[in-house]
């Protein structure tokens, strides 16, 4: 399934961790597609490709 606005999403951005976040904007749709996202614990904005999207959008582990 392709992520879209307003999914809950768990990303890796190059940091250690795992982030959560809500997917603000999708630009670019389709296999090379890039998000906004709102991470959930520092409400900071994070810019990532659907590369580096963990799981399936909206899954119990995401």
């Amino acid at each position: 399934m392709v992520p879209a606005e307003n999914d809950r999403v768990t990303d890796r951005d190059g940091r250690e961790d795992l982030h959560r976040g809500r997917i603000e904007e999708v630009r670019d749709p389709g296999p090379h597609a890039v998000y906004r996202i709102r991470n959930e614990r520092t409400n900071e904005l994070q810019i990532i490709t659907r590369e580096q999207i963990e799981g399936e959008p909206g899954a119990p582990d995401a």
